[in-house]
């Protein structure tokens, strides 16, 4: 029986792949009884920002409870769990292309090695950006995010001291988002935004420990992310004119950054006081998404193809049954991937590069 913490976790991941997906699709004006309740959805970026520190706990909960810590170990499971679906989801992006265009498509190889080696992220409203998606699959960027995480975590973890990490954290991230502010590019963004990654090692941290969840306890992640937002409002200040430049402001340089990191700062703040109240009416609200967490990999890297972008079923002439259709054909498309197909493969190859055994 898996521990009712460890639940919570699983909950809000399952409940932030479907709120992204409601994001995508639903319009910005849904008007219930005079109010727009479409407002609600909007939040899309805040929930990505949940990912990472989900990420975070899960990383350094797995790591410590792993009885190898060899680099290999590490490196092909992270590698494994990230490419496995992802390999389907290009193999899908390229299918539907070829479909529309009635013949092989142009695969589009330099943007496909671009996400391969993990260096994409949105053009259209980042500056200096190496690679955009692939296929205008817009939240591929945060896998590239993920990626550099793991990396930067492992050599962190096999490097550094225990005692001295959480230094090497703070210097790496304030560093970064200092040179962000003279030249933001590909390598600082992502290091600045590893400190909000560690929030979720450092809450994993204390729950390893069985400690108390505290501002006490998490006062130096609390620090580290105030002095960045603090840069980063300086970063706005200066570069504002971009906010003219970008047809999305709001979820575009130099606002996105600040608004992600005032987020983090308010997540942390939500988990402490929460936490003290017992979590009360968690389960009563985000409970049920616990059922969708297992295969929320697949559902948050596809719904752009099965449900955004989806036209297949127009001619049912029926908005509301067209998209039903499309959202249960996406997670049953999730399901088989992430439940069914994954593992198998994943356990083959664990098996034949680390000869570990195949797990039934």
């Amino acid at each position: 029986m898996k521990n009712k913490e460890i639940e919570k976790l699983e909950s809000l991941r399952g409940f932030c792949a479907l709120y992204v997906v409601l994001f995508h699709l639903l319009p910005q004006k849904i008007f219930l009884l005079g109010l727009n309740i479409g407002l609600l959805f909007r939040f899309g970026s805040e929930a990505v920002i949940m990912f990472f520190i989900l990420s975070g706990f899960v990383i350094k909960y797995s790591w410590e409870k792993s009885t190898d810590k060899s680099f290999k170990n590490y490196f092909l499971k992270r590698l494994l769990r990230i490419y496995i679906p992802l390999f389907f989801i290009f193999l899908l992006a390229y299918g539907i292309k070829s479909y529309k265009e009635s013949g092989l498509a142009d695969p589009d190889w330099s943007t496909l090695l671009g996400n391969i080696f993990m260096l994409q992220d949105v053009i259209s409203l980042k500056p200096n950006v190496i690679s955009a998606v692939y296929m205008g699959n817009g939240v591929l960027w945060s896998l590239s995010y993920e990626w550099w995480f793991y990396m930067t975590f492992i050599v962190l973890a096999k490097k550094i001291a225990p005692a001295k990490i959480n230094s090497w954290v703070t210097m790496i991230t304030i560093i970064a988002t200092i040179s962000y502010l003279i030249y933001p590019f590909f390598l600082n963004r992502i290091l600045m935004y590893f400190a909000i990654w560690w929030v979720g090692v450092q809450f994993a941290e204390i729950y390893l420990k069985r400690g108390v969840y505290s501002f006490k306890t998490i006062a130096m992640q609390t620090y580290l992310l105030l002095t960045i937002i603090g840069l980063l409002g300086i970063n706005f200040y200066l570069n504002f004119g971009y906010t003219k430049v970008y047809d999305y402001p709001l979820v575009a340089y130099p606002f996105i950054e600040l608004r992600n990191f005032v987020f983090a700062f308010l997540a942390i703040l939500g988990a402490i006081i929460w936490n003290n109240f017992n979590w009360f009416g968690f389960n009563a609200v985000f409970g049920i998404f616990k059922y969708l967490a297992p295969f929320s990999y697949v559902v948050y890297i596809s719904h752009h193809y099965l449900v955004i972008e989806a036209t297949y079923l127009n001619f049912l002439n029926n908005k509301i049954l067209e998209y039903v259709l499309y959202i249960i054909l996406m997670f049953t498309f999730s399901y088989l991937i992430e439940v069914i197909i994954y593992p198998k493969i994943k356990n083959s190859l664990m098996s034949h590069f680390l000869n570990q055994p195949i797990k039934k």
